[in-house]
């Protein structure tokens, strides 16, 4: 608890020119010339997650076969205990820059965006951020001295903008996090920090890189997003260098045959510390905070195990307060076993395993490389998907099963200390023929809310102070709870019931005289293999969510409530009690 809060606290802390250089001008290539539009979701530009170089995944053991009766459990909720807080950050999740420009201005896209309670939005696209130079790609041509816009058809910086405050419009503001690419200079890196970031007329100098291109001042930056239609900055605060740096295409030093970024080095010294040759996290972060001391820039950590990983010893050795946080991606995958109901009881179960050895093997690796650093440790990329080089023909990701996957996978990170977190992707488009979709919602037109959706307002619900929590159930197999606590004392339990029947649970809760009312919210689905919901009994609630209410909570004499929860559901239950 001491890491997140004061990660927390920091936030609220920071926030209380040479002659004959090339020089990049924002003034070449007028807004209004920018490249026509590509259509939605081209298969070019689909994003396929890779397993990380040198990081085997940790073997996993089919757990048995879920319970399929009525059941009974108890749950016993402290609620008088300090509890846990944790960031408001984990309701995260990534927006590619590979969406057509209409997608980012659908107004239902917004709208629906904002009512999802994501906190935390990722920018601009995964790999593609290291083949996106910031400039040219808001420029819409390829600019001297800056990093090429290696697709002209992805969305610009101030695409990204305007989405934000579309969504900030219908009352939702989402923090934006950007990655910036590996390849570029420290002050090309500034600059996209001063577009963002900086007031028009800042005079602070970027200055001059080591290829000699004159990155002028912030204010330089900061009038050519005004320009483009934005004159206040946007104000991001969290700054990723690179993507998955580790997995270099082959060529570069340390990189093997199997990759797929587009980066200079695999070495992770070298990408921290950087060479004679080329600006590493060190040099990007000081010219970075020199635009704009409040920011937090985050190195990227590896793969899902890091504590076998030679790129996140490295990265973890070079630290020295190098960097603000420690990125890790992870894209846990079940096994064709050849039968569903098999293959459904291991993804069901999975979370409590995986997730559990993940965080043990991050915990090892920073005690042995950086003991008593307590360095924050944000996963901004994981989904559920198939065995590595495998097809998914059983497409789980777009079904009712990946919101349990991801209801239980955000209450476990909770649990084990992450600091922030966001889920792969907002939207994508189909990964493959099988029509596999990362998104929280389909990039088909539509705009479709796919069962996982939902588990996000759920957990927005939730609070953000954890509460010790007592079953007898087996989380893996029958049911997993989550207990909180809001703001105004009002007490939630989160329970994913993996049981296909009901299950009854006698709930006690310690600390208080009675239970005086309450709500519920409950997303539910006629099978685990279902791409259909209903959310609070609504099969297709409005944008907002307006029509899906929340039931009510009788009131009980005493601090026993018993509560029936629908077969493969998951159910946030808001409870008000007299202490």
């Amino acid at each position: 608890m001491k890491r997140i809060c004061s990660f927390l606290l920091i936030f609220s802390f920071l926030l209380s020119a040479c002659a004959g250089a090339a020089t990049p001008t924002p003034t070449e290539t007028p807004a209004a010339t920018f490249t026509p539009e590509a259509t939605a979701t081209p298969k070019r530009v689909t994003y396929t997650p890779r397993p990380p170089t040198n990081t085997p995944r940790p073997t996993f053991t089919p757990p048995p076969t879920a319970t399929s009766w009525p059941l009974s459990v108890s749950l016993k909720l402290q609620a008088k205990a300090e509890g846990q807080a944790f960031s408001p950050f984990v309701l995260g999740s990534n927006l590619p820059n590979w969406l057509s420009k209409e997608q980012f201005e659908s107004e239902q896209f917004r709208k629906r965006v904002a009512a999802s309670g994501l906190t935390l939005i990722r920018i601009p696209g995964g790999s593609f951020s290291d083949d996106y130079g910031w400039l040219s790609c808001e420029l819409g041509e390829n600019v001297p001295g800056a990093l090429p816009c290696t697709h002209d058809w992805v969305r610009r910086p101030t695409d990204f903008i305007n989405f934000f405050r579309g969504v900030e419009a219908y009352g939702r503001r989402i923090e934006p996090m950007f990655i910036v690419n590996v390849n570029a200079t420290a002050q090309e890196a500034a600059a996209a920090v001063a577009f963002f970031n900086a007031k028009v007329g800042d005079p602070t100098v970027i200055g001059i890189d080591r290829n000699g291109v004159d990155w002028k001042t912030a204010g330089e930056w900061a009038a050519l997003r005004a320009k483009n239609g934005n004159p206040e900055p946007l104000k991001i605060r969290f700054w990723d260098i690179g993507n998955e740096v580790y997995g270099g295409k082959f060529g570069k030093p340390g990189c093997t045959s199997s990759g797929w970024e587009t980066t200079w080095t695999c070495l992770g010294d070298e990408y921290i510390l950087g060479t004679a040759q080329r600006d590493g996290v060190t040099q990007m972060r000081a010219a970075m905070l020199a635009v704009d001391p409040t920011i937090l820039v985050g190195a990227v950590g590896g793969g899902d195990a890091v504590s076998s990983s030679t790129w996140s010893r490295a990265v973890l050795e070079s630290y020295q307060t190098n960097y603000d946080y420690f990125v890790v991606h992870a894209y846990p995958s079940y096994y064709l076993l050849g039968n569903p109901r098999a293959e459904e009881d291991t993804i069901l179960a999975m979370p409590q395993q995986y997730w559990p050895t993940v965080f043990s093997g991050i915990q090892r690796a920073m005690q042995a490389y950086v003991p008593g650093a307590n360095i924050p440790v944000v996963m901004n990329e994981y989904e559920l998907v198939p065995p590595w080089g495998k097809v998914d023909t059983r497409n789980y990701m777009n079904k009712h099963i990946d919101a349990l996957f991801l209801a239980d996978s955000l209450g476990l990170m909770i649990s084990l200390g992450v600091d922030m977190a966001a889920q792969w992707d907002v939207m994508n488009g189909a990964s493959d023929k099988y029509g596999n979709e990362f998104g929280l919602m389909r990039a088909d037109g539509t705009n479709y809310r796919q069962p996982k959706y939902y588990i996000f307002p759920l957990w927005a619900r939730f609070g953000n102070t954890l509460l010790p929590l007592e079953s007898s159930a087996n989380p893996a197999s029958e049911l997993s709870a989550y207990a909180g606590r809001l703001e105004d004392g009002t007490l939630t339990l989160l329970v994913i019931n993996k049981n296909r029947a009901e299950t009854t649970a006698t709930i006690t809760i310690e600390g208080i005289r009675s239970i005086t009312g309450g709500l519920v919210d409950t997303l539910a689905a006629p099978s685990l293999d279902s791409t259909a919901i209903t959310f609070n009994g609504n099969p297709d609630p409005a944008d907002d969510l307006a029509d899906a209410t929340s039931s009510p909570l009788s009131p009980v004499s005493g601090n026993v409530l018993e509560y029936t929860f629908a077969p493969i559901s998951v159910t946030l239950l808001r409870i008000s009690v007299q202490p």
